[in-house]
Parts: C-alpha cells; sequence; structure tokens
C-alpha cells in the first residue's frame, strides 16, 4: 500500500487523533513498543492508518477538485514516533509484522529527524503533463531523474524549516508519479499524475518544542507555509 493512498484514506478519518505530547527525538524502549502497537493495531482494527493531529493541512479532500485547488492536497508531519507507528502499520498490511528487535533498529534512525510529507497532485491531466515536461526536458530547463518517470514532481526544490531561531533545508524525496482519476469541478473525470514530496530535517541540537515552520514552493512557484506546534505532538 503506498503511502499516497494511505493519506487519501486517512482524510477521511483525520479528526479522530488521539492524545498527543510533546515531541520525543529520541524514542524510549517503552515508546518504541508503544509506537509499534498503534500501528499494528490501526491495520487490524479497520485497515486504515489514522492521521489525526498529524496531519496539519487539508487542501484537497479526496479526489474532487475545485475550481481553485492548489496542486498540494495535504501536509502531515512525521515525528519519531509517528514514522515508527506508520513503519509498524505498514508491515502489518504486508504480512510481516515488525519484530521489537526491528522496532528498536527502525527508531535509532529517526533519531531527532522531523519529516514533512507534502501530499500533491499534478495541476494538469496526464497527457497534457506528459507533453509540456517533455518540452521542458529538451529545453533544459527541468533535469530528468533516472529513477522514476518524468512528472511535475521533478520540479520540486529544496525547502526550509524555521525552528528554534535556526532556518535549517532539506531536498525533496519524492515517492511517485502515480496516476489516479479526479472528478472536475465541471463534473467531468481527468487522470492526474500524484506524488509525495518528503522533507526530513535533523534536529539534533534544536528544542523539540515550540514552533516549526515549513517553507517550500509547488511545481509552479507557488508558496507554501506551514506552521507545527511540537509540543503538541508525540
Amino acid at each position: 500500500m503506498s503511502t499516497l493512498r494511505l493519506f487519501r484514506t486517512a482524510l477521511l478519518s483525520a479528526l479522530c487523533a488521539g492524545s498527543a505530547l510533546a515531541l520525543t527525538p529520541s524514542l524510549t524502549v517503552q515508546q518504541v513498543a508503544q509506537a509499534a502497537q498503534e500501528g499494528d493495531a490501526m491495520f487490524h482494527k479497520n485497515g486504515a492508518y489514522v492521521w489525526g493531529s498529524y496531519l496539519l493541512k487539508t487542501y484537497t479532500e479526496d479526489i474532487r477538485l475545485r475550481v481553485d485547488s492548489p496542486e498540494v492536497d495535504g501536509i502531515a508531519l512525521g515525528t519519531p514516533y509517528e514514522r515508527l507507528r506508520y513503519a509498524s502499520f505498514l508491515a502489518s498490511f504486508q504480512d510481516m509484522a515488525l519484530t521489537p528487535a526491528q522496532s528498536v533498529q527502525l527508531a535509532g534512525t529517526l533519531k531527532n529527524k522531523l519529516t514533512f510529507l507534502v501530499y500533491t497532485h499534478s495541476p494538469r491531466g496526464v497527457g497534457e503533463e506528459e507533453e509540456q515536461w517533455q518540452q521542458a526536458y529538451h529545453s533544459g530547463d527541468v533535469k530528468p531523474s533516472a529513477n522514476r518517470e518524468h512528472s511535475y514532481l521533478d520540479a520540486y526544490k529544496a525547502a526550509t524549516l524555521t525552528v528554534g531561531g535556526r532556518t535549517l533545508q532539506a531536498q525533496p524525496q519524492i515517492d511517485g508519479p502515480y496516476r489516479d482519476q479526479f472528478t472536475l469541478p465541471t463534473g467531468g473525470a481527468d487522470f492526474r499524475f500524484l506524488g509525495v514530496v518528503q522533507y526530513t530535517f535533523d534536529l539534533t541540537g534544536l528544542p523539540a518544542k515550540g514552533t516549526a515552520t515549513l517553507r517550500f514552493s509547488d511545481s509552479e512557484g507557488n508558496r507554501f507555509s506551514q506552521t507545527a506546534r511540537l509540543d503538541q505532538l508525540k
């Protein structure tokens, strides 16, 4: 199951947030076990991943577009706790539940990491996108990716995060493109590219409370700013 589909399912249950505590950059053994248990329980309860308070902003619900719908569908925040919880959910979905040792090992790789997940769809239909981006590559405006199909996602650049009086920078990590059918404002249907743009920042030495503000631009240069309160997230 892709991260993108989990997001679209979660939009319907995003308000079902559990309790959230202060952000913990380095998980304790007890927190590791709890995060893994929560992810596994979500899968066995109803097969849906519930973002809860980790879903910071929703611009487009499900697959129905408005006239003024931006290409960004929503923004979620992955703390070490949430990322481990998600990994546990996905592992259980794939019938490969995480062992305690695997959970501890994964938690170690997530230490001090804060990941923003930007869920997007292409601003135009697949056919028009393919034609436009072919022209962009030939003109040298966009560098093609050797690891995935070319798309609007190649136009995403570095993002910044302002936290604790400092500004950090992170390069985009792309999951996609995928394709899905959207309902247009006119009622018609159109296939669009989809993708998740992830920005991961290292908070080592920075406060795990207060606010953190993400700033980035979409494929057409539209600017976005999203603030999260770290003391309201586990």
